[in-house]
């Protein structure tokens, strides 16, 4: 628990943008002090706490739970995260942000949630920070589009960035890379909070390049998805399609929209948000000011980074008042809640099924 009238003290478990996108972010945000940062590559890690002025820098990330942290951030490879947040719990009183997707599978997410009650325990969802996001949740709640009949998601990404990337393990199905955990689970937590539960799952996974040489000229399998597509049936009876691309040629973009009995709610490209009543035109909805990226001081990486520095910000307040809950953020119940998701549409796309959302 942080200390009255002191800086929230971080470390950073993960070191692979810590300097791009978390440090800047963190910087931004204030009233916080990186006492130390673990990397895979001590080097990297040790050239990373040279630039930001973070006195420990190491190899062995249990190292970093000797430092008393009041606030620890999980953004390694999703192996990894079980048992970092378990030693964090066992050894620590840090508040958690954890990377997402939360762990391999729901299994080894149950037993994170029970040993973390009591404490702030969260998942890097920041899309819910997103300030087009959370107007749409607001008008979604006033009623604005009646009941809620369909909803579908659309990310793509250009290819040529992704299709000539190297072999690493975001690429390596067990070790929890893909497009299905990294990407689509945002958007699942999203049209959870704003639709309900998700009761049952298709969906269809597919590889387009089987092959990637690593950093050592070595040519490995992908055994991760690049193309993920989800049907959803939601609690609150809507009809959702999900798909995230990473080898679309084209560009990037993204497309969210919510059709009910009154209205629709379109999101284009994360910062463009329309509506209409049935009978009317789409028109452009007033949204609150947000910083850009150039004001927040981190790179032009989209609506993630973007919205992550306001994340930080009221989490590190919320640290710092010792709180044991942020209103609106993704705990590790929701985290588990998503696995469980996300474990059906593997199991759907393996089966050619639809399957259930288990319990």
């Amino acid at each position: 628990m942080a200390r009255p009238g002191r800086p929230v003290r971080v470390v950073l478990l993960g070191n692979s943008f810590a300097s791009q996108v978390q440090l800047p972010s963190l910087r931004w945000a204030g009233g916080n002090e990186v006492a130390g940062i673990a990397g895979a590559d001590a080097d990297k890690a040790a050239r990373t706490a040279r630039e930001w002025d973070i006195p420990h820098a190491t190899g062995d990330w249990s190292e970093l739970l000797a430092l008393d942290p009041d606030l620890a951030i999980v953004t390694t490879p999703v192996d990894l995260h079980a048992p970092m947040v378990a030693a964090l719990c066992a050894r620590t009183s840090a508040a958690i942000l954890c990377e997402k997707p939360f762990t391999l599978n729901a299994a080894q997410a149950v037993p994170l949630v029970d040993v973390a009650r009591g404490r702030l325990a969260l998942i890097d969802h920041q899309l819910r920070w997103s300030p087009w996001r959370r107007k749409i949740t607001e008008l979604l709640r006033e009623g604005f589009i009646g009941e809620p009949w369909s909803a579908r998601v659309t990310v793509v990404f250009g290819s040529r960035t992704w299709r000539d990337a190297p072999w690493s393990w975001w690429y390596d199905a067990a070790r929890g890379g893909g497009a299905l955990g990294a990407i689509a689970s945002h958007h699942v937590d999203a049209l959870a909070l704003d639709l309900g539960a998700v009761r049952r799952v298709r969906a269809r996974l597919a590889t387009y390049v089987p092959e990637r040489v690593d950093a050592d000229g070595v040519r490995r399998a992908v055994t991760a998805d690049e193309h993920a597509t989800l049907w959803l049936d939601m609690a609150s009876g809507a009809q959702v399609s999900l798909e995230v691309n990473l080898m679309a040629p084209g560009g990037s973009g993204s497309l969210l929209e919510y059709v009910g009995s009154e209205g629709t709610l379109r999101l284009v490209d994360s910062t463009n948000l329309l509506a209409a009543r049935h009978g009317e035109q789409l028109s452009p909805v007033e949204v609150a000011p947000c910083p850009t990226h150039a004001e927040l001081g981190v790179p032009e990486r989209g609506i993630f980074a973007r919205v992550l520095p306001l994340y930080l910000r009221d989490l590190v307040g919320s640290v710092a008042a010792g709180a044991d809950e942020l209103l609106g953020a993704a705990t590790f119940a929701d985290g588990l809640a998503t696995m469980g998701v996300l474990d059906a549409a593997r199991r759907s796309a393996a089966a050619e099924t639809w399957e259930p959302v288990q319990a």
